[in-house]
């Protein structure tokens, strides 16, 4: 047998003895840790995916220069900063009608680096000789070839040298495939890569633009720049990758959302643990007193405690960390697409932060149990052996002079027991409260998420056919005609066909800055519109969403009218704009805005730089704007959809042009997007409220302790089961109580107000009463409380009342 014991042994027996303790806290360290480690990997993964995509869809490069004179090519290329540098030359004074009538803006151009850095090949190889190209596989296609190499493509080509245009027609094999990228596609910008000799040919003095991969990721903005300047260039000259070194470089606001989300989970583990701890001191603070009394120091009282709180937390930790890498493996990739990027989202694990968390974990532990350490260090002898709870340590009780009822109710003594542990109950209150918020703040925001809004504005009916919107007026690119629409018509169940027309209008520059943002990134002389022209069917549906009646359907039809998509007050009814047709010389006209809708009512992609209107078909025949149809829309009946849907496609597969649409799709898509989201934000907010009922259960059963002697004499006296059982879920109760009523008084309102920041970048949502969210809390906390009064009234059957009458703390 031993003659002494060491402080880490009285540690260890501590945490043996009361195990209840130990579990509470190893398990809220468990959670926090592994919510951190699961946190850090996914902004960890996305990063890394973002990476992959940077230069998948723009290339491995920070900065490109353009429009260079020789000199300062030559500066760039032997610049020390500037790891690899690929040169590109751009024939600005070659155009293809064959793409223009197709409305695709392409770029053609020679460029190094294809496979060797800049840009990778969906499929094959740079073009070497001059009747070899390389396109994009969307272009191809819109030509009408299949995506296959060497597949010989005929282009008509406008070559402008000196003054003259030279028209010819030229057969390209295709020898290399660029994968579509999303961005390019939606605006319609095409690449199309020749070879170096044939660029020459044609372009004897090509734009020159030079593609430059830094040294280093730090500041590459920065450097960029003053690579430029330091070879004479202007600001215009030089633009940065800005995907590419979004990815690369720290990106401030990614770091604000992670920083945010750890501190939070931060700060709820470590106000649970704090109670945790202060709650056992207060219990133990007698026994403290006597080891004092019978030799063991202040630092040895502090070490013991400190000890206890190191060993929780390396257990906590390291089963944190399991947990961090089972909930990553299940939980990233199942969330991948929701995140900003369209590739597979793989779970990325970095030694980096394990150690983090685990770190986290063990700074958690510690410095939450600080205080509760040196609190038992300071006190004295005496003190702690007539510790009374009700009373803070140091001060002075104030005796009140109040008569003695003659009866109390079970309300006051739940009462003056908040009270003696007020430290407790609003360490508790703070611990729910918090996690109540993020939960209603949250519920607020995805009850708000209005999937009809967004598949309806994508499909104003059941089906849609569309094409892209070609401009000019080529009979060979009227693919919705009459025929076209008088077939759909005849299908049997359908009820409506709503029709679309599109062209673009060039916005007056002073009325510009009156109605559009941020005119000074819009590089393009022109700043063109985009107008939408609808029947009298779909007219009267949008006529109906602004409220209005058939006379504004009047004043469309016959006037210079248009409706305004607009969400942040660039549009008031009566505004006047004035707008030409597209091309050279066309005349000015000016038009009255006669509506202004949301976004969610009219989705149409990404816009031109002067947004998007909606005017009458009729005005588009007084204008003799384009009045090809580019949208069929259809209204169905019920019983009738599956045979209306697999017509539709027939249509839509007899040209790869025509693409089809079902609202059913769009919706179910969103909704499993939505629903994706919701799992992901309810499980990090669920292991948030498990942390928080941690906190309701210690604070439950350190009560029932507390009072065991004291609810057992008025058991004595009388006390009833059912009173009994009351007088244990009373206090529980009225902490939930106000804890909900903080929660709910704060949290409404910073819902709506975190609704209302969501909406400028998600015009779709509607602010809705979080109430699944409301209810799952109370739910939530009255069943855990429920639970655990009939557990401590069952811990209590199983020791006799004199046995409980006896007990001291």
């Amino acid at each position: 047998m031993k003659n002494t014991i060491t402080v880490h042994n009285v540690s260890l027996k501590n945490l043996r003895h009361h195990q209840s303790r130990t579990l509470l806290t190893v398990g809220t360290v468990a959670l926090a840790v592994a919510l951190i480690f699961v946190v850090l990997t996914y902004f960890y993964s996305d990063d890394q995916r973002s990476k992959r995509e940077a230069i998948n869809e723009l290339g491995a490069y920070h900065v490109q220069y353009e429009h260079l004179l020789p000199e300062q090519q030559q500066a760039i290329e032997n610049n020390p900063k500037i790891k690899k540098h690929y040169v590109s030359y751009i024939s600005k004074n070659v155009k293809s009608d064959t793409f223009e009538k197709l409305n695709i803006n392409m770029a053609i151009s020679y460029i190094e680096g294809i496979n060797e850095g800049l840009i990778q090949l969906m499929q094959g190889r740079a073009p070497v000789t001059d009747d070899e190209i390389v396109l994009d596989k969307w272009v191809i296609e819109e030509l009408g070839f299949s995506p296959n190499i060497g597949v010989v493509i005929p282009l008509n080509l406008q070559v402008m040298n000196a003054g003259e245009t030279e028209h010819i027609t030229k057969k390209f094999k295709l020898v290399g495939i660029i994968d579509d990228i999303a961005v390019r596609k939606t605006v319609r910008a095409g690449l199309m890569f020749i070879s170096q000799n044939l660029s020459r040919q044609y372009s004897p003095n090509p734009d020159v633009v030079l593609f430059a991969l830094l040294n280093s990721d730090f500041n590459a903005s920065s450097t960029a720049h003053k690579i430029g300047e330091g070879s004479q260039l202007k600001d215009d000259q030089i633009q940065l990758n800005e995907r590419y070194n979004g990815a690369y470089e720290q990106n401030p606001l990614s770091i604000l959302k992670v920083t945010i989300v750890v501190f939070v989970i931060i700060i709820s583990a470590a106000m649970v643990i704090y109670n945790i701890f202060n709650i056992y001191i207060s219990e133990q603070i007698r026994l403290f007193g006597m080891m004092k009394a019978i030799g063991m120091t202040p630092n040895q009282l502090r070490k013991m405690i400190l000890t206890e709180g190191l060993i929780i937390s390396l257990v906590g930790s390291s089963m944190g960390l399991l947990l961090g890498v089972g909930g990553s493996a299940a939980f990233i990739p199942f969330l991948g697409h929701m995140a900003s990027g369209g590739s597979e989202l793989y779970v990325q694990l970095s030694p980096n932060i394990a150690c983090i968390a685990l770190i986290t974990g063990l700074i958690l532990v510690v410095f939450s149990v600080y205080i509760p350490a040196k609190k038992v260090g300071g006190i004295t002898e005496i003190a702690a052996i007539r510790y009374n709870p009700a009373e803070d340590l140091g001060k002075k009780r104030h005796k009140t002079k109040k008569k003695f009822k003659n009866s109390f109710s079970g309300f006051t003594l739940v009462l003056a027991q908040l009270i003696r542990y007020r430290k407790r109950t609003w360490v508790t209150i703070t611990s729910i409260t918090l996690t109540g918020l993020i939960f209603v703040v949250t519920g607020s925001i995805l009850s708000s998420i209005n999937i009809n809004n967004m598949a309806g504005s994508m499909v104003p009916g059941d089906y849609k056919l569309s094409t892209a919107a070609y401009r000019g007026t080529d009979v060979n690119l009227d693919l919705l005609n009459n025929k076209v629409i008088n077939q759909v018509d005849a299908i049997t169940g359908v009820k409506t066909v709503l029709t679309e027309m599109y062209d673009v209008l060039i916005y007056n520059k002073q009325d510009a800055q009156l109605h559009l943002k941020d005119l000074a990134g819009i590089r393009n002389p022109e700043i063109q519109t985009d107008i939408y022209a609808y029947d009298d069917a779909l007219m009267t549906n949008t006529i109906k969403r602004l409220g209005k009646d058939d006379s504004m359907l009047m004043e469309l039809r016959n006037g210079d009218n248009l409706i305004a998509i607009a969400e942040d007050g660039s549009y008031h009814v009566g505004d006047k704009i004035r707008m030409a047709q597209y091309g050279e010389g066309k005349k000015e006209r000016e038009f009255t805005i006669v509506g202004v809708l949301p976004n969610y009512v009219t989705y149409k992609g990404d816009s031109s730089e002067g947004g998007v209107l909606i005017a009458h078909q009729d005005l588009f025949k007084r204008l003799g704007l384009d009045q090809r149809i580019k949208q069929i829309s259809v209204l169905v009946d019920q019983g009738q959809q599956g045979k209306v849907e697999q017509t539709l496609k027939g249509i839509a597969n007899t040209d790869r042009r025509i693409t089809f649409t079902s609202f059913q799709e769009i919706y179910q898509e969103f909704n499993g997007m939505k629903k994706v989201l919701q799992l992901a934000a309810n499980g990090l907010i669920s292991a948030l409220m498990i942390i928080s009922i941690f906190n309701l259960i210690n604070s439950n059963l350190t009560s029932m302790n507390s009072r065991k002697r004291e609810i057992s004499l008025i058991e004595a006296i009388g006390l009833s089961r059912s009173q009994l059982i009351l007088q244990l879920g009373s206090e529980g109760l009225m902490v939930i109580l106000i804890s909900l009523l903080f929660t709910f008084s704060l949290g409404i309102p910073a819902g709506y107000f975190g609704v209302e920041i969501f909406k400028q970048s998600a015009a779709y949502v509607q602010y809705q009463l979080p109430m699944t969210a409301m209810l799952t809390l109370l739910f939530a906390y009255f069943t855990v409380q429920i639970g655990t009064t009939f557990y401590m009234q069952w811990r209590l059957s199983k020791e006799s009342l004199m046995e409980r009458i006896r007990f001291s703390e």
